[in-house]
């Protein structure tokens, strides 16, 4: 369902993953796996992007 929160980048989502990580796992595992972060923020910000219009019916009803 689309949400009318702004829209973040790449970058920002990948601080706020960073950060979460460093908490739960330590800076080695940032440091280590930043690669995979980064691939993971850029397939949130994909899917944000591509959220069907509110107005459409999952497909399941159709």
């Amino acid at each position: 369902m689309a949400s009318d929160t702004p829209d973040l980048s790449i970058e920002e989502i990948r601080k706020q993953l960073e950060a979460q990580a460093e908490a739960r796992w330590g800076p080695e595992y940032v440091e280590e796996h930043g690669d995979l972060l980064e691939l993971a923020a850029s397939y949130v910000v994909n899917v944000g992007n591509s959220l069907p219009a509110t107005e459409t019916e999952p497909g399941f009803y159709q």
